[in-house]
């Protein structure tokens, strides 16, 4: 399982990098056509918005697993250690319950905009939603690999 978590960061982790330098070739490519050619590309503006969505969804789920997530503890590191537990696996498996539910309405939501494609790149609308179905799933599974890691310290 840990394996297959860490291989999974490193992909998702790669794919961010890459979706943020396509990001910044496609906005620095629309910012030289539409100011110094006077000729905007017609393109740019709809990609540009597909791929901020699919960077923000794949960003979120790689600093999930990396842990970096924001998250306010001081009242939660005031507890007895046995209580923190306690409490730590129990947020965990509300975000776990979270996470599931949102990955199912994701993929529903990828049904209903089936057939319905963008205006210009003609992308499939439902890619957007099973991407982030796919990356609500990875979430899921690190805060499961999470819960057992931390089930195994308390026995």
């Amino acid at each position: 399982m840990n394996l297959i978590n860490k291989c999974l960061q490193r992909l998702e982790e790669g794919v961010a990098t890459t979706l943020i330098a396509v990001l910044m070739l496609t906005i620095g490519a629309q910012i030289f056509f539409r100011y110094f050619l006077n000729s905007p590309l017609s393109w740019s503006e709809e990609f540009s918005q597909f791929m901020l969505i699919c960077l923000s969804f794949v960003a979120a789920t790689a600093v999930l697993k990396r842990g970096e997530h924001y998250s306010i503890d001081t009242f939660v590191n005031m507890l007895p250690s046995s209580l923190r537990r306690i409490v730590e696996v129990g947020s965990l498996v509300v975000a776990l319950v979270l996470l599931v539910a949102l990955a199912f309405y994701s993929f529903r939501i990828g049904v209903l905009y089936a057939g319905t494609h963008s205006l210009i790149l003609k992308i499939p609308e439902e890619v957007k939603a099973y991407l982030m179905g796919y990356c609500f799933l990875s979430m899921a599974l690190h805060i499961v690999v999470r819960i057992v890691q931390s089930l195994e310290r308390e026995a």
